[in-house]
């Protein structure tokens, strides 16, 4: 069959539509429904020849900004803020750690007789590297689409360690990758310090861009005035792209950057607020079905296959034995328990991420082409298998630990989204020319969370106000609140300076 752009259309419109509906009998029996997704594409791909690193590796790193970019945005500051020392250092330490244990294990390996593979000592750390990072979109889509609660802020701990690790994780594969271009190609060696250096100015590059970038589209949404509300999405999508890319540009970290955009967007108030938070949540699930999808169809089923003696052993070594290790030197100072060690321990989880990067050696000019294709397809089967024995059986784990909850909380709609109790307290504020409040829009007064205008009356009309209207002197505002601290503090914030 020759293939056409409108035949590929029609291809991938047939595996998202079918990737949906199988979605249901995935999440009923309990199976990740990314590994559905990734099964279609490798089933897909032993009738229809996809075989495009570039263009593979573009689509991967696309769906990874949108995807952790929508991470972010729907991680909530008080929630992350207890563990935010335990998830930043499980997301540096934690990756450098993962990806020298893991590379030393390899290249240890790859010197025993019975084992078919041969990895010098900086590819078996590139492997390393690139495996060292949980899967953002593998956590994320588990994690959201399950009801059960888990206790000891894990889940926060580990949604915030998979949405921040990827950056460290991509930082080591390049830099190893350049290593072993410069050593094939007899060009010059980076030195150590040299990449270390690059290693602190991307990462803090990448970290001061985010949260700049993060304020700017909080001001763009607040200010743009736009006439078309369904534009808003598409404003949002266009300051992610460009956050991405002009951070890579400087040469920050365009992960991390769009990660922090998200995380301070997601907390901070502006207009249209709960139709862009549903349409990123959607819009990721679409990245992270293309992805996938994608994935599965460049994938060569035979290749990996040839590789599973070897995947299965790194898979182990990494699942049972370097994974745990790093968790408890990462984690033994803050004295989390054995049980919570021991479940994210188990929340290691390889997905689409590792596999993404595993394509940057495999396009990389230079790099050993038989070397690249060894790696990714050991790659492949290291996420794969831990799709399966892992994502498959994380809240049984959790369940037999004990670190679940008993009560089972509603999925997210859209009427329950800003909303966490049915208690609440409420008054009434009418608004004078010397009010802190008059001469500003809702969105520019910053409320705190868990309160909210319901109700405004102007004159003898009453209506719901949006983010951009400005409020008036005489202006009558029904408020909400989940608590009476802070039904008092948006009341001080509307009648005096903050």
């Amino acid at each position: 069959m020759n293939f056409t752009p409108d035949n590929y259309l029609l291809i991938f419109s047939v595996l998202l539509f079918a990737s949906i509906l199988a979605s249901k009998a995935s999440y009923k029996i309990g199976a990740p429904m990314l590994l559905l997704f990734l099964g279609i594409g490798i089933l897909a791909g032993q009738e229809v020849s996809f075989e495009n690193t570039q263009t593979t590796s573009l689509v991967g790193e696309l769906a990874l900004v949108f995807i952790l970019f929508a991470g972010g945005l729907d991680t909530k500051f008080r929630d992350i803020k207890p563990v935010m020392a335990q998830g930043v250092i499980l997301s540096t330490f934690g990756v450098l750690l993962t990806a020298g244990l893991l590379g030393g294990a390899i290249y240890g390996l790859s010197n025993l007789p019975f084992v078919a593979i041969h990895f010098s000592l900086a590819e078996s750390l590139l492997l390393g590297s690139i495996v060292s990072s949980t899967d953002a979109a593998s956590v994320f889509s588990i994690f959201r689409s399950q009801r059960t609660t888990l206790k000891n802020n894990l889940r926060p701990m580990l949604e915030l360690e998979s949405g921040s690790n990827d950056p460290m994780a991509y930082v080591l594969t390049i830099s190893l990758t350049t290593y072993l271009i410069a050593q094939n190609t007899g060009t010059d060696v980076p030195e150590v310090r040299t990449a270390v250096f690059q290693l602190a100015i991307s990462m803090g590059l990448g970290g001061a861009l985010g949260y700049a970038f993060g304020k700017l589209m909080v001001f763009v949404i607040n200010k743009a005035q736009l006439y078309v509300e369904g534009l808003y999405p598409v404003l949002v999508l266009a300051m992610t792209a460009f956050s991405f890319a002009a951070t890579k540009m400087l040469g920050g970290n365009g992960f991390l950057a769009v990660y922090l955009a998200g995380l301070i967007l997601g907390n901070a108030n502006f207009i249209h607020k709960k139709a862009l938070m549903t349409f990123h949540e959607g819009f990721a699930w679409l990245m992270q079905l293309l992805l996938f999808i994608t994935l599965g169809l460049f994938a060569n089923f035979a290749a990996i296959k040839a590789v599973a003696v070897v995947g299965i052993i790194i898979s182990l070594i990494l699942i049972f034995a370097v994974r745990p290790l790093a968790v408890l030197l990462c984690l033994a100072p803050f004295r989390p328990g054995k049980r919570a060690l021991a479940f994210v321990s188990w929340v290691g989880l390889r997905g689409a991420v590792p596999i993404v990067f595993a394509l940057i050696p495999l396009s990389a000019p230079g790099f050993d082409h038989e070397t690249a294709t060894l790696i990714f397809n050991i790659v492949f089967f290291i996420s794969v298998s831990s799709l399966i024995l892992q994502g498959t059986t994380l809240f049984k784990v959790a369940g037999r630990l004990n670190l679940t909850e008993d009560d089972v909380q509603p999925a997210p709609s859209a009427f329950n989204r800003d909303t966490e109790e049915f208690n609440t307290v409420n008054a009434e504020i009418t608004l004078t020319e010397n009010d802190a409040g008059t001469g500003k829009t809702l969105a520019e007064i910053a409320f705190p969370h868990g309160a909210l205008v319901v109700m405004m009356k102007r004159g003898e009309n009453f209506f719901t106000p949006r983010g951009n209207i400005t409020l008036q002197a005489g202006d009558i505002l029904q408020l909400q609140a989940d608590s009476p601290e802070h039904l008092l503090d948006a009341e001080r914030r509307l009648k005096h300076e903050n």
